[in-house]
């Protein structure tokens, strides 16, 4: 019997991938609109969940994984945005140095909106949901597969008319 492929290596690198695209474009959002939109949060843990369970994934881990990026990815997403909103604000700052001053800073921008970090939660609650559910399928239908017995191969026809020699 051939060992089951678990999805955990391939699923953790779609997984950050998802993240690294899903916070970008968060980024890119707040800096364009210069707005903090919590949809967008939200999508970068349906992105992530997403991803993740394009490889068929049955590690137990993957799902918490998923909920880690999805708000990590939702939470550098606001660092890339505020960033470029620090940047706009003043026009003589540097981007390595906005970041800088944001990181350092992170605990003023969460207590001045702090639905920022709600949205964060639901992020990782949705890259969970997907995923969770997504092993829960792949894990079940291993089971079912594994239960049933063998098919039996089918018997040759017999040929009644072809004359035998004795």
């Amino acid at each position: 019997m051939s060992q089951q492929k678990s999805g955990l290596v391939p699923g953790t690198l779609m997984g950050l991938m998802a993240m690294l695209v899903g916070a970008g474009l968060h980024g890119t959002v707040i800096g364009i609109t210069e707005y903090n939109l919590g949809v967008v949060a939200v999508l970068v843990g349906v992105l992530v969940g997403l991803g993740m369970t394009a490889v068929q994934p049955s590690s137990a881990v993957l799902p918490v994984l998923a909920a880690l990026y999805g708000a990590a990815g939702a939470a550098l997403g606001t660092t890339i945005g505020v960033t470029v909103l620090t940047v706009k604000a003043a026009p003589g700052t540097g981007y390595l140095a906005a970041a800088r001053t944001v990181v350092t800073r992170f605990d003023q921008v969460i207590q001045k909106d702090p639905v920022i970090a709600l949205f964060w939660v639901i992020s990782a609650v949705a890259a969970f949901a997907f995923v969770h559910k997504r092993v829960k399928a792949v894990r079940a239908a291993r089971e079912a597969a594994a239960s049933q017995p063998p098919a039996v191969p089918a018997e040759e026809p017999v040929d009644l008319f072809t004359p035998r020699n004795r």
